[in-house]
């Protein structure tokens, strides 16, 4: 169920100490549907934002975009099908590049924040 995942992702922000302030929005279609939406601002001043639209256990669509303190895009990961490549749909954005990427959900990006800067 969709909001299983839901309280799993409320559950990995609440005791973050990364995280100085947050917006997120959960919204439930069907019990098997949903889209989970956000805003993180971390305490170095970067901000994440991010949208993944589920349903079941698949990921229809994501973006995962990481912004540095001054507004300065670090990586963005989507599955827009706009860059075809071997991980097509999959794929993340960087300054100048578009590099070949599993997909990814919100733990993976929440969690290598700062392995990915």
């Amino acid at each position: 169920m969709i909001s299983d995942y839901f309280r799993i992702v409320e559950f990995r922000l609440i005791d973050a100490e990364i995280i100085a302030d947050k917006k997120v929005s959960y919204s439930e279609f069907s019990p098997d549907q949903g889209m989970l939406r956000g805003r993180l601002l971390f305490v170095d001043g970067s901000t994440l934002e991010f949208m993944e639209y589920l349903h079941r256990d698949q990921r229809l669509k994501y973006r995962f975009h990481l912004i540095d303190k001054n507004g300065q895009m670090v990586f963005r990961y989507d599955n827009a099908p706009h860059h075809e490549n071997s991980t097509f749909p999959h794929h993340k954005h960087i300054a100048n590049d578009i590099l070949e990427s599993e997909e990814r959900n919100f733990g993976y990006t929440q969690g290598n924040r700062t392995s990915d800067m």
